[in-house]
């Protein structure tokens, strides 16, 4: 086996010598088209592999692309979701502040239909404590004005101004002559109650009476017999044919007596004789008639 090997050595060795000798030389191998198969299977590989690396570089941008796009809608999305929420938290400020603005617009307005509930009340009030006052003042006022009388009698009264009036039996109207003091005379007209009925027919004095006292509210008074006082013929110096009674006047000159300047009432008297001088006597704002 060894001697078949180094024999075969042998054999290649005299073949190239002689080869090279000749000037021959086998033609190379023409490994061109190999390795430009090689190298061109090489190319389309890379080729290939740089289209797959460029589709997959694409495939993996689109991949990003769209990863950013949903990225960004989701973001938008979000930004909506929050403008959504930032509305709806606004509208529902909004809608608070309107329910406090409502509210303390309710409660301005229940405050003023209290106030003015209040000042209502108040203004009733008012009203009806000035109707009680006023009533209080007229009552008041008819009780001071009523005239009354008292002493030796059966039947003691207090007479208004209406119960007066309203004794037209007694009623005396007549023009009346007056003298004073210092010598001044004057006429005047005047309207009343005749004095003697009303203590004799209303009050009923006693037939032991003597004298009657008429008393006016400031505490001036005269004073006088019962005899002058019956007596209905009292005159007027200027026409003596004229009989006057004794009288609780209320109207003067056609004008009743203001009963807050004091009680309606004026004792008026004509003159006893000539001369006689009778306006001191004329008491006026009677309180009382005492009979003694």
């Amino acid at each position: 086996m060894k001697s078949y090997k180094m024999f075969s050595i042998l054999l290649i060795l005299i073949i190239v010598f002689s080869l090279s000798i000749t000037g021959c030389s086998p033609e190379p191998e023409v490994n061109a088209p190999e390795n430009q198969e090689e190298d061109t299977s090489s190319d389309q590989e890379d080729e290939e592999g740089s289209e797959l690396s460029e589709d997959d570089k694409q495939e993996e941008n689109e991949k990003d692309n769209k990863e950013l796009e949903e990225s960004e809608n989701e973001k938008t999305d979000a930004e909506k979701d929050k403008t959504e929420e930032n509305k709806e938290l606004e509208e529902s400020d909004n809608s608070e502040e309107a329910n406090d603005e409502n509210e303390n617009q309710d409660e301005t307005r229940e405050e003023v239909t209290e106030e003015d509930s209040e000042s209502e009340d108040s203004s009733s009030d008012d009203t009806t404590t000035e109707e009680v006052s006023s009533e209080n003042e007229e009552n008041n006022q008819e009780e001071i004005n009523l005239l009354k009388i008292e002493g030796n009698v059966e039947n003691s009264l207090s007479l208004s101004l209406e119960d007066l009036k309203a004794m037209e039996d007694y009623v005396y109207s007549g023009t009346f002559y007056s003298l004073n003091s210092f010598g001044t005379t004057e006429y005047t007209d005047f309207t009343g109650v005749k004095l003697w009925d009303l203590l004799k027919e209303k009050a009923l004095i006693s037939e032991e009476a003597t004298g009657i006292q008429v008393v006016a509210v400031d505490g001036y008074s005269m004073e006088f017999t019962v005899e002058q006082i019956k007596r209905n013929d009292y005159i007027d110096e200027t026409n003596q044919d004229l009989k006057l009674p004794v009288i609780i006047a209320w109207k003067e000159n056609g004008e009743e007596y203001n009963p807050e300047d004091g009680p309606p009432y004026k004792l008026v008297i004509g003159q006893k004789e000539p001369g006689d001088v009778n306006k001191p006597q004329w008491v006026r704002d009677i309180d009382k008639i005492i009979v003694e």
